[in-house]
C-alpha cells in the first residue's frame, strides 16, 4: 500500500500543541478545532474545497488538551480544553480546565472553568460512573486524577479528586472489566499504567503495571475486530504495547520496542472494521500498523520532516472518512489521508411482507486514484430457508473515483429474524496481496407480517412501515463506515492466513481460495427453527415409558438436584439404526450475560474443545451448531438434539438490536462470573430482556463461570438459591478445565426437551 497523501495543510496555524475535531456549531458535520502552545484556541470549517476559518480565542495560557465533547449534557458539543496558567495567574486560583462553546454570534464563549494546580496534563470526556452521563477526567499536574461534572446550567463541581503517587502524562478510558462502564487508564511519570474503576464519589484502583519507562500517551480500540477494545501505550523509551482484557485485567498482547514512538492513537481509516494503530515517532513520522496474529505489522509511513507535537484522528472533512491531523513544531498543521481504497454499504428498504420482495442496494466507492478491478464477494445470510436472495454473487470493476451498485431482491419467507452476514469484498493489489472490506452485518426481522431491517452497530428502525423506499443515491457522500470483520476457531486461522499473506500463484487463486472459506463459515447452514421436529415426532411421544430406576442425586450447594441427576446418568446409546447425526429436535438456544463473563470462550470450548485465549478477528455474530446428545430416565436410548448456541449479547453496542437476535430462542444459559460481582447482581436484568424479547419465559440454566481463579466474589450457595428462586437450574463451569462445559448444554437441551414434549402432548390431547 501506497504512503498517504497529505490532503492540505493550514499555514497559518503552526506548531499546533492539540488538536480536535467534531460537530461544534451543531450543523450536522464536524470542525476542526486547534490549539497551540501561543494559548490560541482556533475553529476551522474544513467540509469543502477551502478551509474556511470561523472563531479564535485566547485563553491566557499554553493549550496542552483538547476534547470535542457533550460536557455538560445538552445534548450539544462543547470545547474542553486543558492548558497552562498565564502570565499573572496563580496556581489553584485560574482555571486551567475550561469549556467553550461556539455561540449563535460567531464567537467562542466561555462557559465555565475550574482550577487544577500550573497546568492540566491530559484531559478526557466520557461517561466512567454508568450514568449515562458525561464526566470530565482531568490529569492535573500535581499529581491528581480529578473527575469533573459539569451541570446543564454550566456548573463544574469536583466528583473525585485522587491523588496519585505521580504525575499523570496520559489519560484513557477502556472497558477492561467487561461492565460496559469504561474505566479510567492512566500514565504515570512512575513508569506505571493505573486502571482505575468509579464508585460512588471515589476512585478504586484496580490494576497497575509496572513498566521500564514513563507512559506518555495511550489509547483504546478494537483493534482486531472482534467487538472488544484494545489498549495501547507508549513509554518514553519509544516503545508500543498493546493489552488485551483477559479475565478482566489486562495481558500484555504484543509489542514493539525501540520504534522512536510518541504517541499512539486507534481508530479505524480502513472500511475492514478492524482499527488501526496511528503512533508518531521522534524522527518525524507517522507510522500505520495493524494487529495480525499478535504481531503489528506496518501499513504504511509518512514522513512529516519536523518534529510533531500533536496528532489527532478524525473526519475533519466530512466525508464519512477519517483523516489523521498532524501538528508540527514550527510548521503548520497537516492533514494526512486515511488507508481507505475501497468503501462498501449495504442499505435495505425499511419495509416489507413476508412473501413480498424486500430491497437492497449494495454499493462499492472507489476512493482511490488508481483502478481496482476484480472486487469480488457474495452475500451469506442465515437461516437459509427463511429468506431467498438475488443475485448471491458481486463483480466490481471500479475506475479511479468512481462508484458503482447492484440491486438486490431478497424475499422472506417466514417470520422471524435473517441475519444478513457482513459482506466481505476482496481483491487482489499491485502486490499480489488480498485486500478486503466489509459491510455491516444487518439484522432482518419479519414480525406480525411487517419486516424492519438495521446494522447490528445502531437502533433499529420503527416498526412501522414506511409508504415508500427511496434507493440510495449513488452519487451522494457516503456515510460513516461501519463493518465487520473474521470468525471461528480453526477457520479463523486459515482465514487470516488467505486475507493478510502475499500470494505467490495468480491472484484469482489467492480469491478463489477466500471465497471457498468463506462458504465453508457460511454457506451451509442449519435452519433455525426453535423446534424442528421429524415427521414421527408424534409417534415419539405416544411411545410407552420403560420402566427404569433413577438413583436420587445428592443435594449440593453448588448445582441444582436436576442437573446433578443429568450428569450423574449414564450415557445410553443411540438407537439401533439411526444415523450418526440425526437429531429429533433443533433449538435456538441464547448464552446473555454481562461482557467479559466467558460467553464466547465457553461457546469455544463446547464446540471445539479447547479453551481460546489468542483472539481472533470474528466476522458476524458468535454462534455455533452442534449436536448433542441426552439419555432421559423414560428413554431407551439417547435422542439426538441440535443445538443452535448464539453468543452476540454483552457488548453495548448491540443492545439496541438485541431484540431481533432472541427472536426464536427456546432456551437460555445465563452466565456470570463468580469473580465479579458486579455480573451476578446484573442477572435479573438480562432475565427481563430475555423474557421481553422472547415475549414469553423459556427455560433457562443459570451457570457460575470462572471458578478456576481464585477471589471468589459470588458464592456456591448464594447463587443457587437466587437461581432456583427464579424458577432456573444452577451449576457452575471453567472454560478453561472444561469442567461443566458441555453438561451447561447438555442440561439445557434435556430441559428444552421435556418442554417441547410437553407442548406435543397438550396439542396432542386437544385434538
Amino acid at each position: 500500500m501506497g504512503s498517504p497523501k497529505v490532503l492540505f495543510q493550514i499555514e497559518d496555524d503552526e506548531s499546533t500543541s492539540a488538536i480536535a475535531v467534531g460537530d461544534v456549531t451543531g450543523n450536522g458535520t464536524a470542525e476542526l478545532c486547534t490549539g497551540g502552545r501561543d494559548g490560541v484556541l482556533r475553529l476551522y470549517d474544513a467540509n469543502r474545497s477551502e478551509i474556511a476559518f470561523l472563531a479564535q480565542h485566547d485563553v491566557g495560557g499554553s493549550i496542552l488538551s483538547i476534547k470535542i465533547a457533550d460536557a455538560n449534557n445538552d445534548g450539544q458539543m462543547e470545547l474542553v480544553v486543558g492548558r497552562a496558567i498565564g502570565p499573572g495567574e496563580k496556581p489553584g486560583e485560574a482555571g486551567t480546565v475550561q469549556v467553550y462553546r461556539y455561540a449563535p454570534s460567531g464567537q467562542l464563549e466561555l462557559l465555565a472553568q475550574f482550577p487544577v494546580d500550573r497546568f492540566v496534563t491530559a484531559v478526557y470526556v466520557t461517561d466512567v460512573t454508568g450514568d449515562e452521563k458525561n464526566e470530565i477526567m482531568v490529569g492535573g499536574s500535581d499529581s491528581t486524577l480529578r473527575i469533573l461534572q459539569m451541570d446543564n446550567a454550566n456548573k463544574i463541581t469536583q466528583f473525585v479528586n485522587h491523588k496519585l503517587e505521580d504525575m499523570p502524562i496520559a489519560i484513557g478510558t477502556c472497558d477492561v472489566i467487561g461492565d460496559e462502564i469504561e474505566e479510567i487508564v492512566t500514565g504515570n511519570r512512575d513508569r506505571t499504567l493505573r486502571v482505575f474503576k468509579v464508585r460512588d464519589h471515589s476512585v478504586d484502583q484496580i490494576e497497575v503495571i509496572e513498566l521500564p519507562s514513563p507512559v506518555i500517551s495511550v489509547a483504546a480500540g478494537d483493534v482486531l475486530g472482534d467487538r472488544k477494545m484494545e489498549l495501547g501505550v507508549v513509554t518514553h523509551d519509544g516503545s508500543i504495547r498493546i493489552y488485551r482484557n483477559e479475565e478482566s485485567k489486562l495481558d500484555l498482547f504484543s509489542k514493539l520496542e525501540n520504534v522512536k514512538a510518541l504517541s499512539i492513537r486507534i481508530e479505524e481509516l480502513n472500511a475492514d472494521h478492524q482499527d488501526e494503530i496511528v503512533v508518531a515517532t521522534s524522527d518525524f513520522k507517522i507510522n500505520f500498523y495493524s494487529l495480525h496474529m499478535a504481531d503489528l505489522k506496518q501499513l504504511a509511513s509518512v514522513d512529516i520532516g519536523k518534529k510533531i507535537l500533536a496528532i489527532n484522528v478524525g473526519d475533519a472533512g466530512g466525508d464519512g472518512r477519517k483523516e489523521v491531523q498532524v501538528g508540527v513544531s514550527d510548521g503548520p498543521l497537516k492533514v494526512l489521508e486515511g488507508l481507505y481504497k475501497i468503501i462498501p454499504k449495504f442499505e435495505v428498504s425499511p419495509e416489507t411482507k413476508t412473501g413480498a420482495e424486500l430491497r437492497g442496494k449494495v454499493t462499492v466507492y472507489n476512493v482511490s486514484d488508481q483502478p481496482i478491478n476484480g472486487v469480488s464477494g457474495k452475500i451469506y445470510w442465515f437461516p437459509k430457508d427463511h429468506m431467498d436472495v438475488n443475485p448471491q454473487q458481486l463483480r466490481f470493476d471500479l475506475a479511479p473515483g468512481e462508484n458503482k451498485c447492484v440491486e438486490v431482491q431478497m424475499t422472506p419467507k417466514e417470520e422471524g429474524t435473517v441475519i444478513v452476514r457482513p459482506i466481505v469484498l476482496m481483491w487482489t493489489d499491485a502486490a499480489g496481496q488480498v485486500r478486503q472490506v466489509t459491510t455491516p452485518e444487518t439484522a432482518i426481522l419479519v414480525e406480525e407480517g411487517a419486516a424492519v431491517a438495521a446494522p447490528a452497530a445502531i437502533a433499529p428502525v420503527t416498526m412501522e412501515p414506511t409508504e415508500t423506499y427511496e434507493p440510495p443515491d449513488a452519487t451522494s457522500p457516503f456515510g460513516p463506515v461501519v463493518g465487520t470483520g473474521f470468525a471461528g476457531s480453526e477457520m479463523r486461522d486459515k482465514a487470516s492466513e488467505i486475507l493478510h499473506t502475499t500470494m505467490a500463484q495468480d491472484s484469482a487463486d489467492s480469491l478463489k481460495a477466500a471465497e471457498e472459506l468463506l462458504d465453508q463459515l457460511f454457506g451451509a447452514e442449519e435452519t433455525s427453527a426453535a423446534m424442528a421436529e421429524i415427521d414421527d415426532i408424534e409417534a415419539l411421544a405416544a411411545e410407552p415409558t420403560p420402566q427404569e430406576t433413577v438413583t436420587a442425586a445428592v443435594v449440593s450447594d453448588v448445582e441444582s438436584q436436576l442437573v446433578a441427576e443429568i450428569r450423574s446418568r449414564k450415557p445410553k446409546p443411540p438407537q439401533p439404526g439411526t444415523a450418526p447425526d440425526s437429531y429429533q429436535f433443533l433449538f435456538k438456544t441464547m448464552v446473555i450475560g454481562e461482557g467479559a463473563v466467558g460467553k464466547t470462550t465457553l461457546v469455544n470450548r463446547y464446540v471445539t474443545g479447547v479453551f481460546e485465549r489468542d483472539y481472533k478477528t470474528t466476522i458476524g455474530s458468535q454462534f455455533a451448531v452442534k449436536l448433542t446428545q441426552i439419555s432421559p430416565p423414560d428413554k431407551e436410548y439417547a435422542t439426538g438434539i441440535k443445538l443452535q448456541a448464539w453468543d452476540v449479547a454483552g457488548q453495548a453496542r448491540f443492545k439496541a438490536v438485541r431484540k431481533m437476535y432472541y427472536s426464536g430462542a427456546a432456551g437460555i444459559i445465563l452466565v456470570f462470573d463468580v469473580t465479579r460481582r458486579r455480573s451476578f447482581t446484573e442477572l435479573s436484568k438480562w432475565v427481563q430482556e430475555a423474557d421481553e424479547s422472547i415475549g414469553m419465559r423459556v427455560p433457562m440454566v443459570c451457570v457460575g463461570n470462572k471458578t478456576d481463579l481464585p477471589d471468589r466474589a459470588v458464592p456456591s450457595d448464594e447463587a443457587k438459591r437466587w437461581a432456583e428462586d427464579q424458577g432456573f437450574l444452577y451449576m457452575e463451569s471453567s472454560a478453561k478445565t472444561g469442567e461443566g462445559v458441555a453438561d451447561m448444554f447438555t442440561v439445557l437441551a434435556e430441559v428444552m426437551w421435556r418442554e417441547a414434549r410437553k407442548h406435543q402432548e397438550d396439542k396432542k390431547s386437544k385434538m
